[in-house]
Parts: C-alpha cells; structure tokens; sequence
C-alpha cells in the first residue's frame, strides 16, 4: 500500500465529521456529560425530525435496525407459523429478527438490480405466507410496481428495509412510506450513522400506537457498550488520516484488539443467537450525533449521487460489468436514475472480485465487498439460516462477483479519479 497517498476507503465511519468526534469525545471525558450518556432528550428530537422528513404519524427510535425490524415484525404479528419473505443477497442480521420471531424465513432470489425479482417471489409464495421484506439494495429503489401488487393480491404485509435507502425515492415519493411499515439503520456504515441505531416509520395510526407499546417496554441502553460505540469516533478520527503512514493502521487494530470498539455482529448473531444485552433503547449520547446527520440527509445524498454519476460517466473496463449503467439504461430508467437512488456504495460486478480488491488496496484504495455471500458476512453458519445452497441462484452469483466503490462525503472529484483510474486499468 502507498505512504504518499492517503488510503481511501469504502465504509469505515464514512460520514465521519470533526464536530461528530468532538461530541462523542465529550461524553466520554466530560464528568457533567457522563449522566446524559444514557437518557435524555435527543431520541426524542430525532423521532420528530424522522416524522416531518417522511411526513408520517409515528417515528420510533432503537438501538439497532435489526431490533427496529424485530419489533416491527413483533407489531404485524409475526409468529411460529408464519412465513417472511425475504430476498437473499442481504445480512444476517435480518434473517435472525424473522427467526427470533419464531416465523420462518423463506428467501426469494434477486434480480441483475440487486433486489427482489417479482418473477421470484410468486414461486415462494405459500398459504402460511404473512409479511413480505422488501430492500432497497445499495439505495437502489426496488422494482415497487410489481413487488406491491404482488404484496396486495396476496395480503401480505410490508415491511421496507431502508437500511441503504433513508432518503431514495420512487416515482419521487420517499422509500420506507410505501409499506405497512418502513426500517431504518443507522450503524457505522450507512446513509447517516451514529455508530449503531435504528428507527420504525409509519403512517398507520393503530399500528403506530402498537410499536409505541412495544417500544415503551424496551430496557435502558447498555452502557460498557455504548462507551464502546462513543469511541468509535474520536479513534475513527484520528486514525484514518493516517493511515496510509501505517500509524493510523496500527491504532484501528490495537484498538480492536484491546476490545474497544464495540462489534458491528456478534459471534452468537453470526450463528442465529440472540445477544443479551440488545434489543435496547437508543442512547442519548449517540442520538446527538445522529440528529447532526439527520439534518444533513439531502446534502450527504446529493453528494452520493454526484459521485455515482461521475463514476458512471467515467468508468470504462471491458472486463467489469457496471449494473447502474444497465439500470439506467433499462426499463427501470426513469424510476431507478440519479434523482431517485442515492447509492449508498456503487457496485461493480467481476468474475476476479479478490484479484481486484487486492490490486486496490496496493494502491492505497480499500473497495467494499457487500455483499459477498448470499446472506453476508461470510462467516457466518449458513445451515442456521435456513438457506439451501442453489436456492438463489442469481444471488449467488452477485455474491460471487461483487466489489463496491465509496460515495460518501470523504470522497471528492479527486479521489474517485483516483479510483476511476484503478478500477479502468484493472487487467483480468
């Protein structure tokens, strides 16, 4: 890896901001602070900022996505018996919240945009069928048309998954306001992220009312934990600008060795455990930095999407396959272009996804690799998902070619040129 360059990354605290570490670094040092850690007022601002953004009834805050889409399922009434259908080429986090409901998962295959294939979804539809996930894969707007047309001749309800998606549009109305229920995500390497969060939206007033029950019953934050989390964002600070000096390198692994930062999955999550400590409520100390980014949703998006452009005008290697220029140039024209998905990553597709992500990272440049198996991460015990290998067949194969580029807000003109020039200079 380079030492003249600084390394560019895809993901590592991308929305990472001075004013972000500064406030966490308070909480953690400051003695008058150490009381607000926990509770105060700062989940509640952000649920009434997610309410006027979405222009919904109720908005209700949690310690993760995966515990918001949990509650979310607990509130339609999911239960042993029931089946959830959900696409591959997704977390495992989501297929455990279905689990931990006792309902059952049943994985519908994806098509070339990343998300659920309608065709798919009507061979998996059975009469115990209850609730239909829907993703927004990469803040690329499903296909909605279909998917909900399918959801409503056959009473399903709907959750979206807006984990990659808080701010994309389809036919210019907001993604996570067309189901029963939409889900948010605001984990270290999303839209906006406070390190670990999650939220519910709804414009459904009885089930409104039921998510606020379950919410209300949710345990205090964990606070070892939480700290964990504050620090996250003074080390991701210091460190990352110095990273290629190897300095920067060092202090993330110590750091990670030495148990301070908190875990983005656990070890019994990547099994299909529970971890006791969560479902929580969201802590105060994150949720002022999460109304930081909630005030900036459109700024950082635009962003995202001028850069996406850019590497869309820009990219040029016969040997990668660009799906948003397809997209583009597809029958999802018009509903999947630059105005409505914000790219949360910009995928590439290639048959040597290691080769090039190591050709990269020589070049001072770490790609993401979401989503590289059929329900990431890697590692995880695949037979407790209930997934059956060839099951989805093109999901698999996504996997199997995935790399992804960063579009955040430390990404300028300069340094997707610089990724531009690795990635069209790339030989297989």
């Amino acid at each position: 890896m380079t030492i003249f360059h600084k390394t560019i990354f895809t993901g590592f605290a991308p929305n990472l901001t001075g004013r972000d570490a500064l406030t966490a670094l308070a909480y953690l040092v400051l003695p008058w602070r150490w009381g607000k850690i926990l509770s105060g007022h700062y989940p509640r601002l952000a649920e009434e900022k997610l309410r006027r953004y979405f222009k919904v009834s109720h908005a209700y805050t949690f310690d993760s996505g995966r515990s918001a889409l949990y509650y979310g399922l607990k509130a339609l009434g999911a239960g042993k018996g029931d089946e959830i259908l959900v696409q591959t080429y997704t977390c495992v986090v989501v297929i455990n919240a279905i689990k931990w409901t006792g309902a059952k998962p049943v994985f519908v295959d994806v098509g070339d945009d990343f998300n659920i294939n309608p065709a798919s979804l009507e061979t998996r539809l059975t009469a115990k069928s209850k609730i239909l996930i829907i993703q927004h894969t990469f803040g690329l707007p499903a296909k909605l048309d279909e998917i909900l047309a399918i959801a409503k001749n056959h009473n399903l309800k709907v959750i979206e998954d807006c984990a990659h998606s808080l701010g994309a549009r389809y036919r210019g109305r907001l993604t996570g306001t067309f189901g029963d229920l939409g889900m948010l995500s605001f984990g270290s390497d999303k839209i906006i992220s406070s390190a670990r969060g999650g939220a519910l939206i709804t414009d459904d007033q009885a089930l409104g009312q039921k998510i606020y029950e379950l919410a209300s019953e949710l345990p205090r934050p964990n606070l070892p934990k939480t700290i964990q989390h504050l620090w996250h964002f003074p080390i991701f600070y210091i460190a990352k600008p110095i990273y290629h000096l190897f300095i920067g390198k060092f202090i993330l692994i110590s750091a990670k060795k030495l148990n301070i930062f908190n875990k983005i999955i656990y070890k019994n999550e990547k099994i299909g455990e529970p971890v006791k400590f969560y479902p929580s409520k969201l802590t105060n100390a994150l949720a002022h930095i999460l109304n930081f980014q909630l005030d900036e949703i459109d700024k950082l998006n635009r962003h995202r999407q001028t850069i996406a452009k850019f590497y869309n005008e820009h990219l040029n290697n016969d040997n990668i396959v660009i799906p948003a220029k397809a997209c583009l140039s597809g029958r999802q024209a018009g509903i999947q272009n630059f105005e409505n998905s914000i790219y949360l990553r910009y995928p590439l597709l290639t048959d040597r996804p290691k080769e090039l992500m190591s050709y990269a990272k020589k070049r001072g440049i770490i790609l993401g690799d979401w989503y590289n198996s059929v329900i990431a991460p890697k590692d995880i015990d695949l037979k407790e998902t209930g997934y059956q290998a060839g099951e989805c067949p093109n999901a698999e194969s996504l996997a199997a070619q995935s790399v992804n580029l960063p579009t955040d807000r430390q990404i300028m003109e300069k340094q997707a040129l610089r990724i531009i020039d690795v990635i069209n200079s790339f030989i297989t």
